[in-house]
């Protein structure tokens, strides 16, 4: 659980709202849990190998999380969500690739490429 405590560190959760500080903490622990017990890890509707989620882990920072949340919240208004904590596990782990694109496309919508 080395890995889980730097992680958390890393991801600076006491900067993010209280009330997603827990479910982020313990979706980030399931993750790491998922690595440790299955060589195949169910994110979504992805089954992804664990030395793959493993290597993604290492990209959790506090804007990751932050997006994660983000994107939850933004979810949460357009849909009923049944498990709560899986769900954000599956943005916490998706925001780590989306975080970048998706950033770019709000540049892009509001005109302020090159």
């Amino acid at each position: 659980m080395d890995k889980y405590k730097k992680t958390i560190n890393k991801c600076e959760l006491y900067a993010i709202e209280e009330k997603y500080r827990d479910a982020t903490a313990h979706a980030i622990k399931l993750l790491f849990l998922d690595i440790e017990k299955n060589r195949r890890i169910n994110i979504g509707d992805n089954i992804i190998p664990a030395e793959i989620v493993e290597e993604d882990m290492e990209k959790l920072d506090f804007f990751v999380i932050e997006h994660a949340v983000n994107k939850f919240k933004e979810a949460s208004r357009e849909k009923k969500i049944r498990n709560t904590v899986a769900y954000l596990k599956v943005c916490i782990y998706n925001s780590i690739h989306d975080i970048k694109l998706d950033i770019d496309a709000d540049i892009r919508y509001k005109g302020f490429t090159m």
